[in-house]
């Protein structure tokens, strides 16, 4: 009886040890993903900045899209900050492709503001 209660306990330690390290691992790519969504916007601001065309910015808007949907948590207010960075980002793609620098300019802005938002929320939880 005494090694099956040992084997019982060994096997929720080891469950236990593999779910933290999972959670650690997940945290660090979500980390990872704020950051390099925050520096391709940054990026994107600083060519809006120096009249960059228009095609370059929408690219470097692409790159953050895809660099932010490994983003992910349960704390609804930092999803919801995530979402209306995306939807920032999608609109101001719209707006640079449509020809409209000012208004995608706008956007990316906004967007880079509610990274940054995701990543101080984020970092205080995580």
């Amino acid at each position: 009886m005494n090694a099956l209660k040992t084997l019982v306990y060994l096997a929720a330690i080891s469950f236990v040890s593999v779910s933290t390290l999972a959670y650690a691992e997940n945290n660090e790519q979500v980390k990872a993903a704020i950051e390099q969504t925050v520096a391709k916007l940054e990026q994107a601001v600083a060519a809006l900045d120096k009249g960059e065309d228009a095609k370059v910015i929408v690219e470097m808007v692409l790159e953050a899209k895809q660099a932010q949907k490994p983003i992910s948590t349960s704390d609804p207010k930092v999803a919801i900050k995530k979402a209306q960075g995306s939807n920032k980002l999608g609109q101001a793609r719209t707006s640079l492709n449509d020809g409209d620098l000012k208004k995608g300019g706008e956007l990316v802005k906004e967007a880079l503001a509610d990274y940054k938002e995701v990543k101080e929320k984020y970092n205080a939880t995580h």
